[in-house]
């Protein structure tokens, strides 16, 4: 699980939680109250938000480009709304 240090800001991976209240990071004991835990990122259903980024670009396109109902127009909107969503969650993810 990652965490940030509250002092310093540094992301750091938590090697370890024990129930009086400390965290082990990189062979250092620290007390969980000087921590901020960042694990709604590793929860992150990616398929889901795959889904709305490319929904979300496909009505961008829709709207720029005054689409009428060409479906060889949409099938091309579609490949490229999941290109811009694949990009976007790439860099989301820090690649």
């Amino acid at each position: 699980m990652k965490a940030r240090i509250k002092a310093t800001g540094t992301i750091v991976e938590v090697e370890g939680l024990f129930d009086v209240g400390t965290a082990l990071v990189n062979g250092r004991y620290f007390k969980v109250s000087e921590l901020d835990f960042l694990d709604n990122f590793e929860t992150i259903d990616w398929e889901q938000r795959r889904y709305e980024l490319a929904k979300s670009a496909m009505q961008g396109y829709c709207i720029a480009l005054g689409i009428n109902d060409d479906s060889e127009t949409y099938d091309d909107i579609a490949i490229g709304s999941l290109r811009v969503a694949d990009a976007l969650i790439k860099k989301l993810k820090g690649k």
